[in-house]
């Protein structure tokens, strides 16, 4: 009885998913797949990268820096990787950053097939992946508000982090496997692959969409006209500064993961792209809750809460005795991190005039990209009080930060 149940409902909820508003547009189907491959490159790197410079250096507080680097250019270029990306034909710009992409990791695993590698090369190549992850990202959540339109915006940002949560799940399986048989430039390899499969995807996609912008406008009146809203708009504001602290004390855990996988819960390279599949498996689960109720009232209400729990599985995690309550841990932090981030882009293209909806993207990547300096401080916490210790820390601070929000920023609220 219970099976029949559970695939009665697996089927309406595939069901209700097709016919889902954002689906039935063709080239966003087509963004959905170019985003899995992108993502199994971008989340496979995270275990590679992260597991490499730990056995190298056999100190957190150097994958806390490496980690930093690859993240640092969406601080410095946020704001103009947004501009950029409401000035130039988005399907173009895509395509370009995606074959990019592909030429950095090849080159990247050649480097580490050769046997030569140097610290300092496994710190700069992932500075200029890094730029141009920025400029990719900021630019495909522009584009799926430009397909789908502001009705159904909630609806096809779900679907997108859906897409890339399930192909970082599949790229962090694929590169655990590959990084613990066959080496990390093997690892590389495959990351390669995943960018140019995306950047094929990309080809096929034919329309700038029915809310691109109309672009006219040169880099520096750009930047201008986005400051000027910036300051002007008080809700958009705030949201900027909570996305900067749930970064530091939320999102930065994530450089604790190889010490986590190898020194507490002692699962070697393939336990870590465990991990990280959970991770990303959290994340659609906690997406598919959302998609499935379609437009969502309230939505800065919702964002609210998802960071309460987010703060409080986080401190479990910390506490976690045992491989089951961390694996329990991660599922609900991760469910909870990925609707802190669906949440607060949606909000932040909602709460903007259309022209300017890539700067509000650049705007937040650039909060985003303070994530190094949270990086550095927890690889600093685990090296000197272990990574229980970290983890703890940083969970109680986001709690804080939950609360603060919610007693601080009422508009926020009633978004």
């Amino acid at each position: 009885m219970s099976a029949k149940v559970t695939n009665s409902w697996g089927s309406a909820l595939l069901s209700k998913t097709v016919r889902s508003p954002a689906m039935r547009f063709h080239d966003f189907r087509l963004l959905l797949a170019s985003a899995l491959f992108d993502s199994m490159g971008f989340m496979g790197e995270s275990v590679v990268l992260g597991w490499v410079i730990l056995e190298m250096t056999d100190s957190p507080f150097m994958v806390g820096v490496a980690v930093g680097i690859r993240h640092a250019p969406a601080f410095f270029l946020g704001v103009v990787a947004g501009t950029v990306a409401d000035i130039i034909d988005r399907r173009k710009l895509m395509r370009s950053l995606m074959a990019l992409s592909a030429l950095v990791a090849l080159g990247m695993g050649l480097l580490l097939s050769s046997g030569e590698a140097q610290l300092w090369q496994l710190l700069l190549v992932p500075m200029v992946g890094g730029s141009i992850g920025t400029t990719s990202m900021t630019t495909r959540q522009s584009f799926v508000f430009d397909v789908v339109g502001p009705e159904n915006a909630l609806n096809g940002m779900a679907y997108l982090s859906l897409a890339m949560r399930f192909g970082g799940m599949i790229g962090a399986l694929a590169v655990g496997f590959i990084l613990a048989n066959f080496g990390p430039g093997g690892g590389y390899f495959v990351l390669a692959s995943g960018y140019l499969g995306s950047t094929i995807i990309l080809s096929f996609i034919r329309s700038r969409g029915q809310a691109a912008p109309a672009g006219g406008v040169n880099m520096l009146k750009g930047v201008v006209e986005f400051w000027t809203e910036l300051r002007h708009n008080r809700t958009v504001s705030a949201l900027v500064i909570v996305v900067v602290f749930v970064e530091f004390f939320g999102f930065t855990t994530q450089a604790l993961m190889p010490s986590f996988a190898r020194d507490v819960l002692e699962i070697g390279a393939e336990g870590l792209g465990l991990l990280t599949a959970i991770f990303a498996a959290g994340g659609m689960l906690g997406i598919l809750l959302v998609s499935v109720f379609g437009e969502i009232r309230r939505q800065g209400l919702v964002f609210i809460v998802a960071l309460h729990v987010f703060g409080g599985a986080l401190l479990i995690l910390g506490f976690a005795p045992n491989l089951y309550v961390a694996i329990i841990a991660i599922l609900v932090m991760s469910a909870m991190m990925a609707l802190s981030d669906l949440f607060s882009q949606t909000l932040m293209q909602r709460l903007v005039p259309n022209d300017l909806r890539g700067r509000a993207m650049g705007v937040w990547t650039a909060a985003v990209g303070t994530a190094p300096v949270g990086n550095l401080t927890i690889g600093a916490l685990a090296s000197i009080f272990g990574v229980t210790a970290a983890l703890a820390f940083h969970g109680a601070g986001l709690i804080a930060v939950a609360v603060i929000t919610a007693s601080v920023f009422g508009k926020l609220r009633r978004v």
